[in-house]
Formats: structure tokens, sequence, C-alpha cells
């Protein structure tokens, strides 16, 4: 049975939460902080449901060979009906023996030593091409992204089977009305925050009706129908952002020329979500979320207070939030953002919201049924970017019945 390598994101405990959850069946060979090893799952379910999944940099089979002359006899294998030039990339992982500047630089005379045309992509600073390098040169589109893993003279080799499309992602970003003054979630941890929900979400996603009551830019619900979702809904307070999302949502749909797609969309306090008619008339399976970060810090405002105050505006609304979506006995799963703050090289995390949750909620461990666990005490995962002071918990919920 083959194995497969995933080449995790910056935050690899999301990336691995993520992976575990759209391959369920899967065993773990490895894990670490910028690779997970699988087995047991299909590379038809791979190529399948890559596009759906958002911090995986991209995946290739592990194939285990008995030397380094025999790693350079596969390259040679698929240069063979080649009728341009021969061109490709080579990566190398885990190394403590080799230098990828020589394997690269062996290759190319043995391409010689055969009368062949070929040349490599890697540039003069002998690293691994990046995911953008592998999109913007069309390796795989047109040639080979090739992968060594060394463990200690223990060779595996394979091409790679899928890489991210950054581009896709900044395109779907940027085609967006924004509003710089509102906090928007990135696209790929919207994908995230669907794909953690429950099991073997790709067998029937197109069934899945999935809801924001604080939509804001609708960034959550463009990734959903980009995943294939085709039931969303949403609401806002904000009557400028519940025009914005509507258009939004508008030209996705009209842009990516999607069909049978059912929305519906109502001006809302999500402080009084039992009121909402698409709770009342609509099958909801999931709500996926983040309220309003608030006020934008930088290291010159930052301040103990501003951060306390914060807390206190949110607090208010999610309090009214939980408990009045316990009243409509809503029974499925939310997914769902709270801010933390870093302030003089301290975290300072939103403690206050457990007591709502734990009221209101019964927290699930993203990590539920692993065989690994690396959520926090309370079950979270954390989102940071560099540069930024207000940050991201994520938190997977069920409302208690009351």
């Amino acid at each position: 049975m083959n194995y497969f390598w995933f080449q995790l994101w910056r935050e690899w405990k999301l990336s691995i939460a993520e992976i575990l959850a759209i391959f369920p069946d899967s065993e773990i060979l490895f894990s670490g902080s910028s690779v997970l090893i699988l087995w047991n799952i299909l590379k038809e379910d791979i190529s399948t449901n890559f596009s759906k999944i958002g911090w995986t940099i991209k995946v290739f089979e592990l194939e285990l060979q008995p030397d380094l002359e025999a790693v350079y006899e596969k390259i040679l294998e698929y240069s063979k009906g080649s009728e341009w030039k021969f061109k490709y990339s080579l990566n190398l992982f885990w190394s403590k023996n080799l230098k990828l500047e020589n394997i690269l630089k062996n290759t190319k005379k043995i391409f010689k030593s055969k009368n062949i045309s070929a040349r490599y992509f890697n540039k003069d600073d002998w690293k691994n091409l990046s995911s953008g390098q592998i999109i913007w040169n069309n390796v795989l589109k047109k040639w080979f992204d090739f992968n060594l893993v060394d463990l200690w003279w223990i060779f595996y080799f394979w091409k790679t089977i899928q890489v991210q499309d950054i581009d896709s992602y900044s395109k779907r970003d940027f085609s967006k009305n924004r509003d710089m003054q509102v906090g928007m979630l990135p696209p790929k941890l919207c994908q995230i925050m669907i794909n953690i929900w429950r099991k073997n979400i790709f067998k029937n996603i197109e069934n899945l009706n999935i809801y924001d009551p604080f939509v804001g830019l609708a960034t959550v619900l463009i990734e959903a129908l980009n995943m294939g979702i085709l039931w969303v809904f949403w609401s806002d307070l904000n009557e400028k952002m519940v025009d914005e999302s509507r258009k939004n949502i508008s030209d996705f749909i009209s842009k990516n020329l999607l069909k049978n797609i059912s929305f519906k969309i109502e001006k809302l306090n999500a402080k009084f979500i039992n009121e909402s008619e698409i709770l009342q008339k609509e099958k909801i399976d999931l709500i996926v979320t983040e309220w309003y970060l608030w006020e934008i810090m930088t290291k010159k405002n930052i301040s103990l207070d501003r951060i306390n105050k914060q807390k206190e505006s949110l607090l208010s609304i999610y309090s009214k939030f939980f408990e009045n979506l316990a009243k409509v006995d809503f029974s499925w799963k939310i997914v769902i953002c709270f801010p933390f703050w870093e302030l003089n090289g301290k975290f300072i995390y939103f403690n206050e919201i457990l007591e709502i949750l734990n009221k209101f909620c019964v927290i699930e461990n993203i990590f539920k049924n692993s065989e690994i666990n690396l959520s926090s005490k309370s079950g979270s995962l954390l989102y940071k970017r560099e540069k930024q002071l207000v940050w991201r918990e994520i938190f997977k919920l069920k409302i208690k019945k009351i």
C-alpha cells in the first residue's frame, strides 16, 4: 500500500485537523509541524477533493527506491517520449546527507550523457520549489515536479499529485466588494472551518445547508459555493453588509456559471437569532461564522483597557446569540471564531467566552476520534498571522438542549 505525503501550511495543527476530517479512514504513519504522512486512502479521493482543502501545500506518493541510482532511472523514465526539451523540478526533504544542488547537477549530467535536452526549474539558490513557483511555471500541467525523501540513505521518490492553487484564492478574495474596516476571514480558513465540521463531508456536500448569521462580505459562503455546496443562507444587522454580501454572492454565481443554487438573505440582529425566518423555515445543517472583530488595533493604540472593552461588547452579543439559539433547539454543529490579542509580547485570550459556551454548548474537540490530539485544553485551535495583533481561536460547538 502506498503512503501519501501531505506538505502542511504554516498553521500546521489546522492542516492536520482538516486532512484527518476529510480522510477519516486514513491511518497516520508520521505527523509533524511540516508534514503528515498517511496511508489507507485512495489517490482518486485526493485528486477529487484537493481543491476543497484549504491548508495543504501539496501532496505526493511515497514509493521506496533501493538507492539513488534508481531515483535517477525513475526521472529518466519520465523523460521518454518527450518531443521537446524535458523540464522538471526536484525537491529534497529531510536529508542530512545530500545536497539538492548536487542531485540536480547529476540529473543534468545523466540527461546529457543520454543526449536528452533537459532543464530543471529550481533556481540558483537550490531550494525546493514553492507552490507558487510550481503553479506559475505550469509544472504539473506540462511537466513534472519530483520529490525525494532521504531517511538516512533510505529513499522515497515520486512525482507531485496535487499542489495548492494560491492564485485561485487571491482571485476570489479580491473580486469581492471589500471594506477594510471590517475584519474578513481568510478564504483558506473558511474552507478549514467547513471541512472540520464532520466526517465524509464530500460524499453529499451538495445537499449541505450552511448559514452565516454574521455574514460580513460573505467570504464563508463564497468558499462554501466554491466547494460545491448548493444551499447557502445568511443574515447581518448591518444593511450595508447585507447589500454587499448579496452582490458578492450574486457576482460569484454569475462569474462561475453556477446552477441550482438556493439562497436566502435577511437583515437580522444575531442577538435575536431565535427570530430568524431562515432557522424557522429552512433545515440548516451547519453554522460557520465569525463576528466582526471590532476596532482595528495597532501597536500604537492597543491597550488592555481597549481589549477589555471589546470583550465586554462581544460578550453582550454572544451571550444572547447562544441563549436564543438554544431556544430554537438548533441541533447541528457550529464552527466559529473568537478573537484573542497580543499585547507586549503576551497573548490575551477571550477566556470569558468559555463561561457562555459551557452554559449553552458542548465544546467538541476538533480532533475527536483521531489518533492524535493537538487542540488546546478547551478543544480549540488557534490561527495567527504575522504582524497582526488580533488573532482567532476556532471552536467546534453543539448547542445543548435546554
